[in-house]
């Protein structure tokens, strides 16, 4: 969205007032962002989502009724589009930095993670990122995350299974073979494949540019397509793909914390 004469339009769900406002003020303070509606709870959330959708909600993880990780899952199973035509993007806001949110907020369908205390700058980014479809978590939370997804099935990938590919203790990126469809319909090409695994690393659309010898653009372009083969809401879930079907081994960028 950033880069367009569109303007962002946000949503905030949070039960205290001062809150909503602080953030309103400083959203609204920029040229492409623009406030549409503020919540107080998780009802209210999912109800104004479909009533007057927007690009973006910041959603408070304790409210009232319902909290904010309920509402989220209920707005992404709703298919809500925002005006732009794309889904409605939750970012989900607390005072915990903990992994059981880290977790919960991405399995829900959030597509970011942030602390209340961020900075001005970090929030008004936040909204930016999030509406070029990219991924809001920061490199210590994407590392929790990881962690949870390899201890939490003991030590493998969530969705490895007889299909999947066979990986030694000491292998750090094992890519499956070139006729290995991933089980999509429309399967990845090379390049989009090794741009996946350089995402699951951790790497920014600039390092992977600077790493492969092209285009900022050019990058994008080959994100935007993982994305949509892969079916992923954002980079996150991109990234939970990739380890899932073991293009990479989560100790490879756990160790790199």
């Amino acid at each position: 969205m950033t880069g367009t004469s569109r303007t962002i339009t946000v949503a905030l769900a949070d039960d205290q007032q001062l809150v909503r406002a602080g953030f309103a003020m400083v959203l609204d303070s920029q040229d492409d962002i623009e406030v549409a509606w503020q919540a107080v709870d998780g009802v209210d959330a999912v109800r104004c989502a479909t009533q007057q959708p927007v690009d973006i909600i910041l959603m408070d993880v304790q409210m009232p009724n319902l909290d904010g990780i309920s509402a989220t899952r209920q707005i992404v199973d709703a298919g809500v589009l925002g005006p732009g035509g794309e889904p409605t993007r939750v970012v989900v806001l607390t005072t915990f930095d903990n992994d059981e949110y880290v977790m919960n907020s991405i399995t829900a369908g959030a597509s970011g993670f942030l602390l209340k205390d961020a900075d001005p700058e970090d929030l008004i980014d936040a909204v930016r990122t999030v509406g070029e479809a990219s991924a809001v978590i920061s490199p210590k939370a994407t590392a929790r995350l990881l962690r949870q997804v390899r201890e939490g099935d003991g030590g493998a990938v969530p969705g490895d299974g007889a299909g999947a590919p066979a990986r030694s203790e000491s292998a750090s990126c094992v890519v499956p073979g070139p006729d290995d469809d991933l089980g999509l319909v429309d399967p990845l090409t090379p390049r989009e494949r090794e741009i996946l695994v350089l995402m699951a690393t951790g790497a920014s659309n600039q390092e992977i540019a600077a790493r492969l010898f092209v285009s900022l653009p050019t990058v994008k372009t080959h994100v935007g397509r993982v994305l949509a083969k892969t079916g992923s809401r954002d980079r996150v879930h991109a990234v939970l793909f990739a380890f899932r079907h073991g293009l990479v081994d989560p100790a490879y960028v756990l160790d790199g914390e």
